[in-house]
C-alpha cells in the first residue's frame, strides 16, 4: 500500500485505520529504541493523544500501547500529560472493552509514576462531571487504582474524598459501588482519623462503609506497590537487598522516618468561626455553671484533629485565665482540654499559645484533683512537639524550683516523658543538656519522695536515650543509692525514638532501583 512509503507519524494520522494501525506498531518500536532525550520525541508530543482517541477500536488499542511506551520512555513526555489524559477520559475509561480500559489505567499509572500525578488526578476529577456513568466509574477506579499503587505520599486523600463523597449518592450503582472502593482504600491508609471527613454521610452509608473498614487489616500501615522516578532513584529493596519483599515492593532507605502522618491527609476545619458569640462573655461569667457552659462548647471544637490557623490569641488568653485563676477545679480540667485539642489540631501554627500556657498549665499542677492533673498532663504532653526541648527548658527548670512539691514532680515526670520521645538536641547541645540534669540530680536530695522519685525517673529515662557512660560523664560523684535508683527506672523505660548511639550512626546507603523493575498494578473495575 502506498501509506508504507510515507513517514511514521504521517501514518499514525491517516484516514485509512490500517496505515494508523501500522504507524502505530513502527512507533512502539522505535520509542523503545530511543534515548529519553532524543530529538526525535518533538515531532510526536502534540499526536499522542490522537492515538488514545482513535475511532477505530483496533487501531486505537495499539495507539494506547504506543501512549504507554511513550509515557514510559520519553523524558518530556509530562508536557503531554494533560492533554493525553482527557482524551483517555474522554474515549477510553468508560470503553465497554476491558483491554482498552485496563491500558488506559496503565498511562494513567505510567504519567503517575514520571511525577506528573497532580495533573492525572485533575483531569480524572474533570472526568467526574461526564454524563456517562461508565465514564465516571471508570475515572473514580483509576483513581483508586492510583492511591493504591502510590500511597498517599503522593496521591492526596482530602481531594479525592472530597470530590468522591458527593458520589456515594449518585443514581448509578456503578459509581456508587466505585466511591465505596475509594473510600475504602483511603482509610487503608489514613485510618481512625479519616472518619472526621465521614460525619456528613448518611448512617446506612456509614454503617456499610464500617463493615467493610473492619475487614481491613494493617489499617494505617499500607506500603505503595510502586514509587515514582525520584523515589526510585533513592529506593532500598524492602527487608532483602537483592530480592525485595514477597510482594516485589521496594521501600526508601529512610521509610521509617517518613512514616505517613494521617494529620498531612486530612482537610483542615475552622474552629474560630464555630465558636458561639456569647463565649468570651460566658467564660467570664461569675457563676461556674455559666463558665462551665462556655467551655462545655468550646470543647467539642477543639477535638478537631486538624484546626485551620488563624489569630487564637484572644482564646488563649481566656484558657490561660482559667487555668491560673478559676478556682473550680471541674472547669480547669475541661480548659485543660481544651489547651491540648487545640496544641494537636494546630500543631506548629500554636506555638505562640503554647509559649503563653506553657507555665500556666506546669504552676497549675499544685492542683492535687486526678481529673485536673491528667487534664494538664495531656495539655503539657500536646505543647511539646510545638515547642520542642529547648523552648520548654525555662519554664520547667522554673517548675522543678517551685515551693511547692507537686509542682516539681509533676514537672519531672513531664521531662521523663519528654526525653523518651528522644529529643535530638540533648546529643548535640551539652550545654542544654548539663543545665536540665543538674537541677534534676539537685533534686534527688530533697525531703518529698515523691520529688525524688520522679527526678530519678527523668534521669532514667535520660540515661536510657544517652546511653549510662555519657550519662555518668554528667554525676560522676553520685552515691550508690541515688545512681542504683536511677539505673532501675532506665531498665524500665521505653523509648519512642532512637536512641543517642543510633541517631549518631551512619545512614545506610542507598540502592538505585531500575523503573523497570516497579510491579504493574492491575487496574480493577466493577
Amino acid at each position: 500500500s502506498a501509506y508504507l512509503k510515507l513517514p511514521v507519524e504521517e501514518r499514525c494520522t491517516h484516514k485509512i485505520w490500517k496505515a494508523r494501525l501500522h504507524g502505530y506498531e513502527e512507533v512502539v518500536k522505535l520509542f523503545n529504541s530511543l534515548d529519553g532525550d532524543d530529538e526525535q520525541w518533538r515531532k510526536f508530543h502534540g499526536l499522542i493523544k490522537k492515538f488514545v482517541m482513535d475511532i477505530n477500536a483496533v487501531a486505537q488499542e495499539k495507539g494506547l500501547q504506543a501512549a504507554l511506551t511513550y509515557a514510559q520512555n520519553c523524558d518530556s513526555a509530562g508536557s503531554s500529560t494533560s492533554e493525553i489524559i482527557e482524551g483517555l477520559v474522554s474515549k477510553c475509561v468508560g470503553a465497554s472493552k476491558a483491554k482498552t480500559k485496563d491500558l488506559a489505567g496503565q498511562i494513567c499509572l505510567m504519567f503517575c509514576e514520571i511525577e506528573t500525578h497532580d495533573k492525572v488526578i485533575e483531569e480524572l476529577f474533570k472526568g467526574l462531571s461526564q454524563k456517562n456513568p461508565k465514564t465516571v466509574a471508570g475515572c473514580i477506579t483509576i483513581i483508586t487504582a492510583c492511591l493504591r499503587a502510590f500511597g498517599t505520599k503522593v496521591i492526596k486523600v482530602s481531594p479525592l474524598l472530597k470530590s468522591g463523597i458527593p458520589l456515594l449518592d449518585h443514581r448509578d450503582k456503578g459509581i456508587r459501588e466505585e466511591c465505596k472502593k475509594l473510600i475504602i482504600e483511603s482509610y487503608r491508609w489514613v485510618g481512625e482519623i479519616m472518619k472526621t471527613q465521614l460525619t456528613a454521610l448518611k448512617p446506612v452509608q456509614l454503617t456499610e462503609l464500617e463493615t467493610e473498614f473492619e475487614k481491613l487489616e494493617n489499617v494505617g500501615k499500607a506500603k505503595p506497590a510502586r514509587f515514582i522516578r525520584s523515589q526510585q532513584a533513592l529506593s532500598l529493596v524492602a527487608g532483602d537487598e537483592d530480592n525485595g519483599d514477597e510482594n516485589g515492593c521496594v521501600g526508601t532507605a529512610d521509610s521509617e522516618e517518613e512514616a505517613i502522618d494521617p494529620y498531612d491527609l486530612i482537610e483542615p476545619v475552622d474552629i474560630l468561626s464555630k465558636i458561639p458569640k456569647n463565649f468570651f462573655e460566658l467564660v467570664e461569667e461569675k457563676k461556674w455553671q455559666a463558665r462551665k457552659e462556655a467551655l462545655d462548647t468550646l470543647l467539642p471544637l477543639t477535638k478537631t484533629p486538624k484546626i485551620v490557623p488563624g489569630d487564637f490569641n484572644e482564646l488563649v488568653l481566656v484558657l490561660k485565665k482559667v487555668i491560673s485563676k478559676d478556682t473550680n477545679v471541674i472547669i480547669v480540667g475541661i480548659a485543660a482540654q481544651c489547651i491540648a485539642g487545640i496544641s494537636k489540631g494546630l500543631r506548629l501554627s500554636f506555638k505562640q499559645g503554647a509559649v503563653i500556657l506553657l507555665p500556666a498549665c506546669l504552676e497549675k499542677f499544685k492542683e492535687k484533683k486526678t481529673t485536673v492533673v491528667s487534664g494538664l498532663q495531656e495539655a503539657v504532653d500536646a505543647m511539646y512537639p510545638i515547642l520542642g526541648i529547648e523552648t520548654i527548658q525555662e519554664d520547667v527548670l522554673a517548675s522543678l524550683k517551685h515551693k511547692t512539691p507537686a509542682v516539681n514532680a509533676e514537672s519531672a515526670k513531664y521531662l521523663a516523658r519528654c526525653f523518651a520521645k528522644c529529643p535530638a538536641l540533648l546529643v548535640s547541645n551539652k550545654k542544654l543538656l548539663k543545665s536540665y540534669i543538674t537541677v534534676l540530680l539537685e533534686k534527688l536530695s530533697v525531703s518529698d519522695p515523691s520529688v525524688r522519685d520522679s527526678s530519678s525517673e527523668a534521669l532514667g529515662v535520660l540515661m536510657k536515650f544517652l546511653g549510662e557512660s555519657s550519662m555518668m560523664k554528667f554525676m560522676p560523684d553520685l552515691d550508690n543509692i541515688k545512681l542504683s535508683k536511677i539505673k532501675e527506672f532506665c531498665e524500665k523505660a521505653e523509648l519512642s525514638g532512637k536512641s543517642a548511639a543510633q541517631l549518631q550512626a551512619a545512614a545506610p546507603k542507598a540502592k538505585v532501583v531500575r523503573p523497570s523493575s516497579a510491579p504493574k498494578v492491575k487496574i480493577v473495575s466493577a
